[in-house]
């Protein structure tokens, strides 16, 4: 493989943390409560790190779901 469908294959498979909290919209201190309940799946190596695109995508479609459940007087 080349590493032009390296970074593709990353790309279309994980999220860097930057990219997760914008995803999701929510702030770091969020975020990161999320990864340290085990709600997302932290990948480290090294000084890198990653998460799960389909976990931040399956989290974003029910988020409205959880903020209503979790905060039903609003937002």
């Amino acid at each position: 493989m080349e590493n032009k469908e390296l970074l593709e294959l990353l790309d279309a498979n994980f999220m860097s943390t930057s990219e997760a909290i914008e995803a999701l919209a929510v702030s770091k201190q969020c975020f990161h409560s999320l990864v340290t309940r085990n709600k997302l799946t932290k990948i480290k190596k090294g000084s890198c790190v990653l998460y799960f695109r389909y976990e931040i995508e399956d989290r974003k479609k029910h988020q409205e779901e959880l903020r209503n459940k979790y905060r039903p007087y609003g937002t």
